[in-house]
Order: C-alpha cells, then sequence, then structure tokens
C-alpha cells in the first residue's frame, strides 16, 4: 500500500506514520506538509491512500520560506482540487480539531464529515479526531481503513 499524508505538525506526522507502518503493509509513506507540495505529489504519483489534515500552510515551511497563508481549510481545497483533475484518491481526514471557523461561522468535524462524504462520496471514506496523547484516533483510522480495503 503506498500512503500520502499531507501534515504539516511534526509529532502528529511521526505518529501517525508509525502507527500506518506497523499495523499496515506499507510499501511507500510520503509526507508533504503543505496544500502546494500535496497537490504536486498526487499529481506526480500515484497512490493508494491520503491521509489528509485539514489546517495546512499554503507552501513548505523552510529557512527561506514562511509557509505562506495558513489555509484553516486547505484539506477540503485538496480534495476539491483533486476532483477537478480526475486524480480521486481515496481520503482520509485526521485532524487535532473539532471545530473550525469563527464563532457563529464555525463548523464542527462531524458537520465538516458529512458534507465532504456528499460532496465527494466516491473517494472520501471519513474523518478521524487525533489526540496526541489518547489511542483512539488509532482504532477509528483502522477500522476506516479496514472498512474500505477491499474496493
Amino acid at each position: 500500500m503506498k500512503i500520502l499524508l499531507i501534515e504539516d505538525d511534526e509529532k502528529k506526522t511521526e505518529d501517525i506514520r508509525e502507527f500506518v507502518t506497523k499495523s499496515r503493509c506499507v510499501s511507500k509513506f510520503e509526507v508533504k506538509e503543505s496544500y502546494q507540495s500535496g497537490i504536486k505529489e498526487l499529481l506526480r504519483e500515484r497512490y493508494d491512500l491520503l491521509l489528509l489534515d485539514m489546517s495546512i500552510p499554503t507552501f513548505d515551511k523552510s529557512l527561506e520560506e514562511s509557509g505562506g497563508y495558513y489555509e484553516k481549510f486547505g484539506g477540503y481545497k485538496v480534495l476539491k482540487e483533486v476532483s477537478r483533475k480526475k486524480k480521486a484518491i481515496k481520503t482520509v481526514l485526521i485532524t487535532m480539531f473539532d471545530d473550525f471557523g469563527e464563532s457563529d461561522e464555525s463548523v464542527t468535524l462531524n458537520q465538516i464529515d458529512a458534507s465532504l462524504k456528499q460532496e465527494f462520496p466516491d473517494f472520501f471514506l471519513g474523518s478521524v479526531f487525533y489526540h496526541a496523547t489518547e489511542n483512539k484516533w488509532q482504532e477509528e483510522l483502522n477500522k476506516i481503513i479496514t472498512i474500505n480495503s477491499n474496493d
């Protein structure tokens, strides 16, 4: 299984990498840290599964680059772009937030999950709430992948 993770948090990346590579037969586990590098990688190479954060920077951070604008709904933009380019890939959203946006304009993770399943029914598998000190996210991720691995 070839997996692409688009995530900019180092601890979360390592936790996901460790769990997925131990629990699945993974031939390749690639990490990209921004919208731009993630899209480029998805268009360049074929993956079996995309693990995607919702809030990502526009560009990779470096000594010379701040990462550009931070996209609260960058994960959604990735899904829109892969759909538009007809490069749909089975995707699981993994996020540390259960609420997105500002006060009256905010949406919950459950609302986002339902919306993404409706808009991208052919390839969006579901969402997982990641918490660094709990393991429930591992069970949820494993369940989503297992249910959808025979498609």
